[in-house]
């Protein structure tokens, strides 16, 4: 269980693997670290692979972790790859909700391969 942290330094991408159920300890380190990377212009877009974790148990919790990220990172784009049981119509609408409160730039994607080149065109949009 746990959070796998790595900074790619030559496309300034911040990539994430999550297993397991991490802890709101492990989630609230991996956003302080992301966020200040976001903010002095090391990272320009963040790629989350959750597909081997666990969902939370409870709502109010996935949410929390959901809000404090998308409060951290901006607009920057974010790209996520889900965990099995992610559809849950609630839990979409929860996301859905707090994405369009923090206009963020998000995606879902089937793999992180299909998630870091859907960050690295939205990174290129944004350039011209």
């Amino acid at each position: 269980m746990g959070v796998k942290y790595e900074h790619l330094e030559t496309d300034r991408l911040v990539f994430l693997t999550l297993t397991g159920l991490p802890t709101r300890t492990d989630h609230a380190v991996f956003t302080r670290r992301v966020a200040a990377q976001v903010r002095s212009g090391q990272a320009r877009g963040v790629v989350i692979d959750a597909s081997a974790a666990e969902l939370p148990t409870r709502q109010s919790f996935s949410r929390e972790i959901w809000e404090d990220f998308l409060a951290e990172i901006g607009e920057c784009p974010f790209a996520y790859v889900p965990p099995v049981g992610h559809d849950n119509a609630e839990r979409q609408a929860m996301i859905q909700g707090l994405l369009d409160e923090w206009w963020a730039c998000f995606t879902t994607s089937e793999s992180a391969a299909d998630a870091r080149a859907w960050c690295l065109a939205q990174l290129a949009d944004s350039s011209r």
